[in-house]
């Protein structure tokens, strides 16, 4: 009774009392206690127990909980990666107070929107299902940024100086041999990779292969900012790598999300 409303207490305690004497009439006491279930699993059964995360957001809190600490720690690799002393262990462990925070952040959340939910319910309507047409306009202002991006990478000095900015900007802009030696053509080999991917797609997505090459072009980022200097001075280098791995963190949220779509769509097809 103690695990029950007050309200519903008396009721219950007389059913209860009822019950249990008619079944133990003729049986040993501990055995119909013992067939009847535990206290908790009883009060159970006599109406919703409270929950702080509703059992249909369960998932979700899962994937958002998981998904940020493994991202949180991510980012802060990636943080020790562009620097020119690496720390690894020292990120992890003040990683780890952020991946707290994240978790008690989305405990609150979905504590709250599992109270508004029990004292508001919402009258449910299905929406109209996602639209699949390509945006083509949309795809061609992309594939545009991309080629215009892709031709100041090819020669960040020349675009410095079509702008009019002073001489020790373009030096500033000019990198290092050591990229140039094997890093710069990989990359420049990504980048057109993906300008023929976004060329392509404007008439046909292909949602897997796009996932695959987003996945790689992670994984190769990582490997450009973290395999030695790309600019010859330091704070350019510095900048461009810290850009650079924001880039990569947005970008596997976004991979994560574009899957999850891609998942239940295919599972709506099959």
């Amino acid at each position: 009774m103690a695990l029950l409303p007050r309200r519903q207490r008396r009721d219950v305690a007389q059913e209860l009392r009822a019950l249990l004497t008619d079944e133990s009439a003729d049986r040993d006491v501990e055995a119909v206690l013992a067939s009847f279930g535990h206290p908790a699993e009883v009060a159970a059964r006599y109406g919703p127990p409270v929950t702080l995360i509703d059992p249909v957001d369960t998932r979700r809190f899962l994937s958002l909980g998981i998904g940020g600490a493994l991202l949180i720690h991510f980012g802060a690799f990636l943080g020790e990666i562009i620097k020119p002393v690496r720390d690894f262990q020292g990120a992890a462990d003040a990683a780890w107070p952020v991946v707290f925070a994240w978790l008690g952040l989305l405990f609150v959340g979905f504590a709250l929107r599992a109270w508004h939910r029990r004292r508001r319910p919402v009258r449910w309507s299905p929406g109209r299902a996602r639209n699949e047409h390509v945006n083509r306009a949309g795809r061609i202002a992309a594939l545009v940024f991309y080629a215009a991006g892709t031709a100041v990478l090819l020669d960040p000095p020349a675009a410095v100086r079509t702008v009019g900015l002073p001489q020790p900007a373009i030096d500033a802009l000019t990198y290092h041999e050591r990229f140039l030696d094997v890093r710069g053509p990989v990359m420049f080999a990504l980048l057109l990779t993906l300008l023929v991917g976004e060329a392509v797609a404007i008439w046909r997505p292909w949602p897997v292969t796009q996932l695959v090459h987003g996945a790689v072009t992670c994984a190769v980022l990582t490997w450009l900012i973290g395999s030695g200097p790309i600019f010859v001075t330091q704070a350019a280098d510095q900048t461009f790598k810290e850009i650079t791995a924001l880039i990569i963190l947005v970008s596997l949220v976004d991979l994560a999300v574009r899957l999850r779509r891609t998942h239940a769509a295919h599972a709506l097809r099959h």
